[in-house]
């Protein structure tokens, strides 16, 4: 069956991890993400293409870019999307993409998120919350990394789909969870994500002037935020979970 979504590039390595980072709560995981590759500067190694992606072309620093793309440094893959996948595609973007981890034997996936906290406000440092298609392996790296193993609640849209593909497949997913503003960019989770990589995948990345330039980002941001509030209406349910879920 031929998909909707088709992987093109010329990676070639194996065993590596892929890092995800798609528009979702707090934009967490796709700041995280564009900044990894701002500072990093893996090299550009393809990109997934859909005949359903709008007419739209990024351009950064004057050069036109593909707007989902596959990226490559020496210790990791990444893919950077710069708009959500719609909803109605996310099944079929999610088993093409773990097709594609398949194809290519890559070590394993994780995804970088956000998890919507209503007291985002009053704290300083946010959690980061581990959940694994293992339970072992949550437990396992959120000793590793210093965070909690995500025990009750919901999980929705790409990374969730992911999560569920990778469980029937037998291809290990682990997904890192900040707790983050649901409705505005939080460079601050994204930041408590991207600490987590020296450990994660033997990368490091000084997240000070993230930080520094929090407000700018939320403002460069507010039109990638407007569409994936749009494509993740469901997410507004974490809100309604009651304590025990967080």
């Amino acid at each position: 069956m031929k998909r909707v979504f088709e992987f093109v590039d010329n990676v070639t390595s194996t065993g590596k991890p892929l890092l995800l980072g798609f528009p979702d709560t707090g934009l967490a995981g796709s700041i995280a993400v564009s900044y990894m590759v701002e500072q990093l500067r893996p090299e550009e190694k393809g990109y997934v293409d859909s005949a359903e992606l709008p007419p739209i072309v990024p351009v950064r620093r004057g050069y036109p870019k593909e707007l989902i793309r596959i990226y490559e440094s020496s210790n990791f893959l990444t893919i950077l999307s710069e708009l959500p996948i719609p909803p109605m595609l996310i099944r079929d973007f999610s088993e093409a993409l773990v097709d594609w981890v398949v194809d290519k034997k890559l070590g394993w996936v994780g995804c970088l998120t956000g998890v919507a906290e209503p007291r985002r406000l009053e704290i300083d440092t946010p959690k980061v919350f581990i959940l694994s298609s293992e339970l072992k392996r949550a437990e396992e790296l959120a000793k590793f990394l210093d965070a909690e193993v995500f025990q009750e609640g919901f999980i929705t849209g790409v990374h969730a789909e992911i999560l569920r593909q990778g469980l029937r497949r037998d291809v290990e997913v682990n997904i890192l969870l900040a707790q983050a503003h649901l409705n505005y960019p939080d460079p601050g989770a994204a930041a408590q994500l991207l600490t987590r990589l020296p450990k994660l995948v033997n990368e490091h990345v000084d997240v000070k002037p993230l930080l520094e330039s929090e407000e700018n980002i939320r403002i460069q941001l507010r039109d990638l935020m407007r569409r994936t509030a749009e494509a993740m209406v469901q997410k507004s349910r974490e809100m309604e979970l009651p304590p025990v879920y967080r």
